[in-house]
């Protein structure tokens, strides 16, 4: 499976291209001005806490200094490892020159938009 999503908001692009590895999934998210890889994260499934029917995941992030991609790989990985049980990598990186308040919610709309997509479209598998 390699699926390719694109988005684009205040002139931002952003991109979700995702790899079947067996069980896995590998995501790279990226765009902006230009992609990079700013965190990794990797979540695996596991019984919620709160609720030993429902599935949550547990997640380690690294980041590279100075970048702030981490909450966001973070709830990507965790989204997706969560509603697939699957073990789920994502290098996330998308940079924007001094990014403001609006471009970086609308940065956050377009992941989650992206998400949407590739859930539903995996669901349809």
């Amino acid at each position: 499976m390699v699926l390719r999503f694109e988005t684009e908001t205040l002139g931002i692009p952003v991109i979700l291209e995702a790899v079947g590895l067996g069980g896995d999934i590998n995501i790279s998210l990226h765009g902006g001005d230009r992609g990079h890889i700013g965190a990794v994260a990797l979540a695996q499934p596991r019984p919620s806490l709160a609720d030993p029917q429902r599935t949550s995941a547990s997640t380690s992030v690294i980041t590279i200094c100075g970048h702030k991609e981490d909450r966001l790989a973070c709830r990507v990985a965790e989204q997706v490892a969560s509603a697939t049980n699957s073990v789920v990598a994502v290098a996330c990186g998308i940079h924007v020159d001094k990014a403001d308040a609006e471009q970086i919610g609308a940065i956050g709309e377009s992941v989650e938009h992206l998400v949407e997509e590739l859930l539903a479209s995996l669901a349809g598998d």
